[in-house]
């Protein structure tokens, strides 16, 4: 690869370019095309890899600031502070909660079985948001009250509590003189939120949460604040009942219910026990490098940037009793699994606890099996009722139908007034309007910069690498400009102008060849002799991620799985590629001594466009946007949702702190009709 310094932009371009107030770019417009300007110019050998890429480089340094913390643990006072530092960020990051309202728990119904008996219990985690679920209690005549009480939560099972594994767990403790309570998440089980006009479910699990997460994370939440939510109030109603020891508290769960217990186990101090399953790893390993990252609820905002893995999990509720159930073919990668516990256990060594925290390994594939429930059921024994005993060879399990263990004949959704997490999300977006313009109210142009920089995570105009230019060989109008590390942004001359000293911008979704771009080029410089360039910000056109079917393209895009690493850094989209429009603005004001108007060629070009020149006014003499790609307000998509919107374009929290139209307003955008 030769480095090639380009000459000034004045003479970059061929002799007809020059003559002519517009000519097109000698290459096809074509958005097919196999060209690559990035490929010529040396600086990535796979474009679509190269966000990708970029970010695996950024989690690896981020393992490597993780360790070296953790290798500083030497002392009780440094692990204190360290849990509570991981446990005030993990908190932080879940957003605002709400005040504990009555539960109104309400028992549906009891049935009696010869090996135990289950209550099914209809509870209000916040007001009309109900949740359902059924405590399995031991036959009082084998096992005299209070019992030791243990939370379940299930994985991503349509069927939620009526899985038959998730109530077998529960089955088995009961039997053996443990109160289980296992409690449907959102949009399982008897829980689901989404109908279509004849009353048929629309969709559930993973989908779902992935849906509810957007316009959560919009509110500075997750889909995960809704579940822990829901646990913690899981605890409160095993602490209300005389009939269970309420500081004899323990949580299991496997798969999305292994995430969840991991979390509640992590950040609620009345859990003493606990046994997540067919979950914990580590987000710096194969789960990143090797895998998705997952469900929206499993994904923290910023956390790897922080410094929170699941290895933290554990460590910060040391010394408490933790038990890891994993599976040798888990699609969890089992040598980071271990990794993770070797990590804790030696936190739990340092403190004189390491019999509270145990692994077991069984061979097969992602998932509980009869001889996980053994081991979890032996282990809340041990540490909970105080009996050392071994449980094997219990399954089969004397289990409920799933009609037998509904709680409400026709759903949570059927019953008079109920709420969805879309219902209370827009309640708290309607609250946020308010602040926001409170909040907004006389801010100064920089005041409102400095807003957006520190919500969308672009860093000031000095902090953003100066651009270094590559050539593109036998491409004259085209340049290839390296920003941050493994990052290049293909830069071209859509027009040459005829000096008068304006410079068009174009940041381009659609891929500087596109036909689009070379129709806004002439409608906006061609006819006044306006120079024009395009752009194409990191993850468009060349660089175009294609995405894994794990998230469903035509509802989020086809970059989640890149979106979602970035999420765990705790970096945007938006912001990312606000910053490479602010580079090569830079880069063409200089060179150029020219002023530069900036626009775009679609809704998620644009908003990127809106953060450049709102973070950094004093590079941009105007920017307008034509009326058919305004972006859309993320209020007004919560105000609608569900429905789809494409993960690009969400930012963690932003309604806190601004909308699209304050970015308009404040950026002075003009509306081309």
């Amino acid at each position: 690869m030769t480095r090639l310094v380009l000459p000034p932009l004045s003479l970059i371009l061929g002799a007809v370019l020059l003559v002519l107030p517009f000519a097109s770019p000698a290459f096809p417009q074509d958005e097919d095309s196999s060209f690559s300007a990035l490929v010529s110019s040396g600086v990535c050998s796979e474009p679509g890899k190269m966000m990708y890429n970029s970010l695996i480089s950024k989690i690896d340094d981020a393992q490597k600031r993780w360790r070296a913390g953790y290798e500083n643990l030497k002392t009780e006072t440094d692990i204190a502070a360290y849990q509570q530092a991981r446990r005030d960020f993990f908190y932080a990051q879940l957003g605002r909660m709400w005040e504990r309202t009555p539960l109104n728990a309400a028992v549906t119904g009891i049935i009696d079985k010869p090996e135990y008996r289950a209550e099914k219990i209809l509870l209000e985690t916040l007001p009309h948001f109900y949740a359902t679920g059924t405590l399995f209690l031991p036959r009082p005549e084998k096992y005299a009250p209070p019992y030791p009480g243990v939370l379940v939560v299930c994985g991503h099972a349509a069927e939620g509590k009526a899985s038959d594994y998730y109530q077998g767990l529960c089955v088995l403790g009961a039997m053996n003189g443990l109160a289980m309570y296992i409690q449907d998440p959102i949009d399982q089980g008897e829980r689901l939120q989404h109908f279509d006009g004849e009353g048929n479910p629309v969709c559930h699990t993973t989908f779902a949460h992935s849906l509810a997460g957007i316009g959560s994370i919009l509110l500075g939440r997750n889909t995960a604040t809704y579940e822990v939510w829901d646990m913690i109030r899981g605890l409160d109603f095993l602490q209300s009942r005389g009939d269970i020891i309420s500081d004899k508290l323990g949580v299991a769960g496997n798969s999305g219910g292994g995430t969840q217990s991991s979390y509640l186990m992590a950040l609620d101090s009345r859990v003493f026990c606990a046994a997540p399953s067919c979950y914990l790893c580590s987000l710096y390993g194969a789960q990143t490098h090797k895998s998705v990252p997952q469900d929206a609820e499993q994904n923290i905002f910023g956390q790897l940037g922080f410094g929170m893995d699941h290895a933290d999990y554990i460590i910060m509720r040391a010394p408490n009793p933790t038990l890891l159930n994993t599976k040798t073919g888990d699609f969890f990668d089992i040598h980071d699994t271990w990794t993770a516990y070797r990590d804790a256990l030696r936190i739990y060594s340092r403190q004189e606890h390491s019999e509270r925290l145990s692994i077991i390994e069984i061979e097969g594939e992602h998932g509980y099996c009869p001889e996980i429930l053994d081991a979890t059921v032996s282990w809340f024994l041990r540490w909970l009722a105080g009996r050392d005993v071994r449980i094997t060879g219990s399954y089969p399990l004397p289990l409920l139908t799933t009609d037998e263990i509904k709680s409400v004949p026709n759903g949570v959704m059927a019953l008079p007034g109920a709420r969805t997490t879309y219902d209370i999300n827009r309640d708290y977006s309607e609250e946020l309007k308010e602040t926001r313009k409170a909040g907004l109210e006389n801010l100064t142009r920089e005041e409102f910069a400095e807003r957006v920089r520190r919500t969308a995570v672009i860093r000031p105009l000095e902090e953003i690498p100066y651009p270094e230019p590559w050539a593109v060989p036998d491409r004259p109008e085209m340049a290839v400009l390296k920003t941050d590390s493994g990052i290049g942004i293909p830069i071209c001359r859509q027009a040459a102008g005829n000096g008068s000293g304006t410079v068009k911008l174009i940041a381009a979704e659609t891929g500087n060849q596109s036909a689009e771009v070379s129709r806004i080029a002439k409608e906006i410089g061609g006819d006044r002799g306006d120079a024009v360039w395009s752009i194409e910000p990191r993850g468009w056109g060349e660089s175009r991620t294609e995405g894994t079917s794990y998230y469903n393209k035509d509802v989020f895009g086809p970059d989640g799985t890149v979106w979602y690493l970035a999420y765990l850094l705790g970096e945007t989209y938006v912001g990312s590629r606000a910053e490479d429009i602010l580079a090569a603005a830079r880069w063409l004001k200089e060179n150029e001594e020219c002023q530069i108007e900036l626009t775009a060629d679609s809704p998620s070009s644009a908003l990127a466009a809106l953060h450049a020149a709102a973070a950094a006014p004093e590079l941009f003499g105007k920017i307008s946007l034509g009326a058919d790609i305004l972006p859309r307000s993320w209020a007004g998509y919560v105000d609608s949702a569900p429905e789809p919107f494409l993960l690009q374009n969400v930012i963690h929290g932003v309604l806190r702190v601004y909308d699209v139209e304050d970015l308009i307003r404040f950026t002075g955008c003009t509306v081309r009709q």
